[in-house]
């Protein structure tokens, strides 16, 4: 969000000074008309952005609003290992968000903790947490039962 802000706050600046510097002001004014709605746009998905999970007795459950709105499972019984764990999510997987290598699909939004699915797929899962802690004591139990 705050390099969003360090490249387009220069062009807003150099837009809003010709724009009142310009005999001719509708090419500008469209041009200040699009950044700012494209900029407004950028930051009203980054705001919505929402990364849930949730374990139960079944599985594990996650979606990624808006670009996973229904919840997908990972039945219990399909997962061979869970764990914690801490990444580098730029050199890992090439930064947060929907990103992903070779072995593993990751959805992240931000840190550098995550539960690390493998359920004998073609490629592991790793889901972004921000209470690692908790979840790590939460598993223990949950292989368990």
């Amino acid at each position: 969000m705050y390099l969003i802000l360090l490249i387009e706050l220069p062009i807003l600046i150099l837009l809003f000074v010709l724009f009142f510097q310009a005999e001719d002001k509708s090419e500008i004014g469209n041009a200040l008309i699009i950044v700012i709605s494209t900029l407004y746009l950028v930051f009203l998905l980054i705001f919505n952005l929402k990364l849930e999970l949730r374990i139960d007795d079944s599985g594990v459950y996650y979606r990624y609003f808006p670009f996973i709105r229904k919840w997908r499972q990972i039945e219990k019984e399909a997962i061979k290992t869970i764990k914690v764990i801490r990444y580098r999510p730029i050199t890992d997987f090439g930064g947060w968000g929907l990103k992903g290598n070779q072995t593993t699909k990751a959805y992240s939004i931000m840190g550098d903790q995550g539960l690390l699915i493998d359920s004998g797929e073609k490629k592991k899962i790793m889901i972004g947490t921000a209470k690692a802690k908790e979840l790590e004591i939460y598993l223990e139990n949950w292989k368990e039962a």
